[in-house]
């Protein structure tokens, strides 16, 4: 409708972008997860959370960028031509100016100010990739990259986590907050709740602070304890359609990878000095009890249904 009233913009093409449209009009049965990507932890948290749908009008292209809390992406083109410049992890730091800032365009002709962008002749040349209608773009953890839509174009994309990347998140957080605590570092002295005050500016930039994150792992713990504890029994689960066809679809072994990835992380959290200052009373996951859970989960269904092997 858009396209055919002649509607225009000074900012050029736009297009909306619709968090929820699949999951508010399953009805229409508007497209299906690659089972590639279909172990997607993120998507999985907020919809257990209920988080609100909301739409967004923006310029057709997005700035030098890798995506939130270091998230895989997918990307597929139902019709129109993207352009992607992608760059490996590590060389966003050779394009930084002399403030430690990345530029917003990395195609800009102020990058060969050395005064202001000094290492920018260390950096690689990105990946330039010219995607096509009816094909997808996977982006791997940590890459930056800067994308055009080259002509009015219709795609689906999802940041997604699990436990192949979990790790890469929880690394991204613990810089985070390293950041924070480095620029208010002169109120440490001053502030008795400076601890606590650095999660809160951490998850107004980042979106997630350490509680949060451990409410995360637990969401994604008890779904997966509760699918083996059923596969073990033979009853069915209290889960949404579309996570017991995702759980079906990927198997006991694939949850069991989960469940000892999640233990991993919940055993890192215990050993980080930031989360031992949490306030235990205002989590939701009790660690070492959820640790616990998860070792017995594994040590019930492992005879039962052969789910691991030696």
């Amino acid at each position: 409708e858009y396209i055919q009233n002649g509607h225009s913009s000074p900012k050029g093409c736009l297009y909306l972008k619709d968090w929820h449209m699949s999951r508010d009009f399953p009805e229409h049965n508007v497209y299906t997860t690659p089972v590639f990507f279909s172990s997607d932890w993120l998507n999985e948290y907020w919809d257990t959370l209920e988080v609100d749908d909301h739409c967004l009008l923006v310029v057709s292209r997005t700035p030098f960028h890798a995506d939130v809390f270091r998230s895989y992406s997918w990307s597929a083109n139902i019709c129109g031509r993207k352009k992607w410049l992608l760059y490996p992890p590590g060389q966003e730091d050779f394009l930084r100016d002399t403030h430690g800032n990345l530029p917003y365009d990395v195609t800009s002709a102020e990058l060969q100010d050395g005064n202001l962008f000094p290492r920018f002749e260390e950096a690689c040349q990105p990946l330039e990739i010219i995607q096509e209608a009816g094909e997808i773009i996977f982006v791997p953890s940590g890459w930056h990259h800067q994308v055009y839509n080259l002509e009015d174009t219709i795609s689906i994309n999802h940041n997604w986590l699990n436990g192949c990347n979990i790790d890469i998140m929880w690394q991204f957080l613990q810089n985070e907050l390293s950041s924070v605590q480095k620029e208010i570092d002169e109120w440490k002295n001053t502030m008795d709740s400076w601890h606590q005050h650095c999660q809160v500016i951490m998850k107004a930039c980042s979106g997630i602070d350490y509680g949060e994150f451990a409410s995360f792992l637990k969401i994604i713990a008890e779904n997966r304890m509760a699918f083996l504890k059923a596969c073990s029994s033979g009853e069915s689960s209290d889960y949404s359609r579309h996570l017991s066809e995702t759980f079906t679809t990927l198997g006991p072994y694939h949850a069991a990878f989960d469940l000892q990835r999640v233990a991993y992380i919940i055993e890192c959290l215990l050993c980080n000095e930031d989360f031992k200052r949490l306030d235990r009373s205002t989590l939701t996951l009790q660690p070492e009890a959820m640790v616990q859970q998860i070792r017995d989960t594994i040590q019930s269904t492992r005879g039962r249904h052969l789910l691991y092997q030696e």
